[in-house]
């Protein structure tokens, strides 16, 4: 899926086009000025510069610095008295306001975050230029620039947070109107009743949804399990949800989640971290005690590692910054579930032993089918007392009752990678861009099953690649450009596709064979397709 945004504005306005065609994008952009917000990962500084009385001053020279990579962005107020700056990497700033017959009056500490717009006054006192007044009270919490309601995470939060799996979507429910149904998962995610599709997310100001079932790319939703393909938490700078979006956001009833990505700074920076869980620290699971002959089950297994690491830096100071992101996840958990299989032995009745059956069936004079008796681990050959069966593909089951507390282990093996590169080739012109690659792969249970073989193996490849290009010929004029492609495969297919079949159901394509599906009144389904 290609993505494209552009936002042309002229003192404050912006036009946005999301997801459409490049054709369409110029000539809407050359048809005029629209006077409409655009959305995106970067942030916004504006405000008004006034003077001991009140009054508006025009021609006043504002200059907003980046203080973690040195980048300044120079422009005047116009004849209001008011000034902005947009294209913002989030971070910290300066903001710094000079004009002649006043001291310079410079505010230190401006936290600017992902898709938000602040408002920075300033109010100029008489004196000389070489004076300086230095404001470092922190921006009031209360946003005065919107009605928009939803909230921002910063990244010291998402990792001081416990977040079991570092899923970032899983800290959603933090904010007003998100919950998750009781089971969890991105499959019972909702945000004021919407169904949790209805969802949309941006990361580095690109939409970052895949068209199949509705769900994002980055963090894509397995069939299995929590997320397939996993955003490092690390490479989060913060993000943010609006649960009433502007009009601009169109797509979805549901929230917009704007996920900004960390760039590299002056300074070398990184993490490197791991987490496991085992489950020799763990009770043991409600359901996995005893069998149904009274003997104790052993202890499923649960077992979890994550580890990675992240670093950025400059390669050109003050220019080219650069930053990456590494995180693998493995997880075997097991499954405590109660199945019905045929026993093996002789219990007097032939709707659950496969001795009594066949026993049965001979006394009538009835042949046994050569294709049953291979499915049932039978020999070809087979004589009174009818012992000698091993289950086959009905697994095994030498108890006295048909009950067995079964289950296999999920297995998960997830490698997910994040680059991102930011150039400021002058005080007018800057681009940046950035790849993600996740590459996920589960075997499940993700149904009563009688044997391994019949689990379902699930492959998820996520690729996320995001363009931009900020355009800011003068101080009234600010120009930004989004180009993204996303692509996301999904295969589930049966652990046992490609093993020979006992029965002859005239398939030949040798991806394709595999026991069918075979359901039988009492007994769990056999097979996996």
């Amino acid at each position: 899926m290609i993505s494209i945004t552009v936002r042309m504005k002229r003192f404050r306005s912006i036009m946005a086009l999301v997801g459409v065609r490049p054709v369409f994008a110029l000539l809407v952009l050359l048809s005029g000025n629209f006077q409409v917000r655009g959305q995106g990962s970067n942030g916004e500084i504006q405000g008004a510069v006034t003077d001991p009385s009140g009054g508006n001053v025009a021609g006043a020279t504002v200059t907003i610095t980046d203080v973690a990579r040195g980048i300044s962005k120079t422009s005047s107020t116009d004849q209001a008295g008011e000034y902005v700056a947009s294209d913002l990497t989030p971070g910290t700033y300066t903001v710094r306001v000079e004009a002649k017959g006043f001291k310079v009056f410079e505010r230190q500490n401006i936290l600017l975050e992902v898709g938000k717009e602040i408002r920075v006054d300033a109010a100029l006192q008489t004196g000389s230029q070489t004076e300086t007044i230095t404001v470092t009270e922190e921006i009031p919490m209360v946003d005065t620039t919107t009605t928009t309601l939803g909230g921002t995470l910063s990244n010291e939060i998402i990792n001081d947070l416990p977040l079991n799996g570092r899923n970032y979507q899983n800290l959603l429910t933090l904010r007003p109107g998100t919950t998750v149904y009781p089971g969890g998962g991105p499959w019972t995610q909702t945000t004021n009743g919407a169904r949790p599709e209805d969802t949309s997310y941006l990361v580095d100001g690109l939409s970052n949804d895949e068209a199949f079932m509705g769900f994002s790319v980055t963090n894509a939703a397995a069939v299995a399990g929590d997320a397939a393909t996993i955003l490092p938490i690390d490479a989060i700078q913060e993000f943010n949800t609006q649960v009433n979006p502007k009009a601009e956001f169109g797509w979805k009833p549901g929230a917009i989640t704007s996920v900004g990505l960390k760039s590299g700074t002056n300074d070398i920076h990184g993490s490197a971290y791991a987490f496991g869980r085992s489950d020799s620290f763990d009770a043991r699971n409600f359901f996995n005690h005893f069998n149904p002959d009274g003997t104790l089950q052993p202890k499923t297994p649960v077992e979890l590692e994550q580890y990675g690491g992240s670093a950025g830096g400059h390669i050109i100071r003050d220019k080219l910054f650069y930053f990456g992101a590494y995180e693998a996840r493995t997880y075997t958990v097991g499954n405590s579930i109660q199945v019905n299989a045929p026993t093996s032995v002789s219990v007097g009745d032939p709707s659950i032993s496969v001795p009594d059956a066949l026993a049965g069936l001979a006394a009538q004079g009835i042949p046994f089918s050569t294709q049953s008796l291979s499915l049932l681990g039978c020999p070809a050959t087979i004589a009174a007392p009818y012992t000698g069966c091993t289950g086959g593909a009905y697994g095994p089951n030498s108890g006295t009752s048909k009950q067995v507390n079964g289950g296999f282990p999920d297995v998960d093996y997830s490698r997910n990678a994040l680059g991102k590169v930011d150039y400021h080739l002058n005080d007018h012109n800057s681009i940046s861009g950035s790849y993600f690659f996740g590459n996920d792969n589960i075997t499940a249970e993700d149904a009563p099953e009688l044997l391994p073989a019949y689990g379902t193996v699930i492959h998820s490849r996520a690729q996320a690649v995001a363009g931009h290009y900020a355009w800011t010929p003068s101080a009234t004029w600010s120009n930004d450009l989004r180009i993204g492609y996303t692509r996301y495969l999904l295969t589930i297919i049966p652990a046992n596709a490609t093993t020979p079949n006992p029965l002859n159901t005239g398939v030949t394509n040798p991806v394709l064979q595999g026991v069918p599906n075979v359901r039988i009144d009492g007994f769990t389904e056999l097979g996996g397709f």
